[in-house]
């Protein structure tokens, strides 16, 4: 069996937490790792969480929104799943990275159509067979015979996590199985791609505006740090106007 995957639950209502962890137990790639009732000790309890959570989280909670935790852990490895009973929240759930959303009231049907389609999205990896100038070719889950064609031009950045990179593009995410280190000695000779964060790798043909620390990508922001920050920043500067009189 492939790796079991490790699964928070939070909710305010312990019912419902009591469903997802019946749910889950019929499921066995999944293991469930701990569950919350207040959203503000697992957004204390999450940030520590030094493996990859697999997040089930309402959005309708007292102290803290699931929307607003969420967006607290949109620079965080983990993946989240919204389960409420708000259907208008949708939009809003996707904008601070929620992988998939259930609508309350749901059934085991439901709960295992959505955990295998984020399973299979964000958890079986890809295998980078071969790259060339223009793009690089991923086979899906290790099948054989079927390659998936990645522009190097479409991705707008490349967030490493343990030994996973995983790809951003317009319309999809990828996880492939190699260190962020070998991803860049693979870019460095493209002239768009620059490390910006011991996680991230960015392409500049997606910045939009660059806000202290903080570079927005359009669909994404990331984070720089101070390591990487100057160097990326003198680039910058060869493009940026500036006036010659005194």
């Amino acid at each position: 069996m492939k790796n079991p995957i490790s699964c928070i639950f939070i909710d305010d209502e312990l019912t419902a937490i009591n469903i997802l962890e019946d749910f889950a137990s019929e499921m066995p790639r999944l293991k469930v790792h701990r569950t919350f009732t207040n959203p503000v000790e697992a957004l204390s309890e999450i940030s520590g969480e030094p493996d990859r959570q697999l997040i089930f989280m309402d959005i309708d909670m007292p102290s803290m929104t699931g929307l607003r935790l969420a967006d607290n852990l949109k620079y965080s490895p983990h993946k989240i799943i919204f389960t409420t009973s708000h259907a208008e929240h949708a939009i809003a759930a996707f904008k601070v990275r929620a992988k998939h959303y259930l609508l309350k009231p749901f059934n085991i049907g439901d709960f295992a159509e959505v955990v295998n389609e984020v399973i299979s999205e964000y958890y079986d990896s890809q295998i980078l067979v071969r790259g060339n100038r223009k793009a690089f070719f991923l086979r899906t889950n290790g099948e054989r015979g079927k390659l998936i064609k990645v522009l190097k031009k479409d991705i707008i950045y490349l967030q490493g996590s343990n030994n996973h990179v995983h790809i951003y593009t317009p319309e999809n995410d990828y996880s492939v199985y190699m260190t962020i280190k070998e991803m860049e000695e693979l870019l460095d000779t493209d002239r768009y791609f620059y490390r910006v964060h011991k996680s991230y790798i960015i392409n500049t043909r997606f910045v939009r505006e660059i806000n202290g620390h903080t570079i927005d990508l359009g669909k994404y922001e990331v984070l720089m740090t101070p390591q990487y920050k100057q160097a990326f920043m003198d680039e910058v500067s060869k493009d940026t106007l500036t006036s010659k009189r005194l």
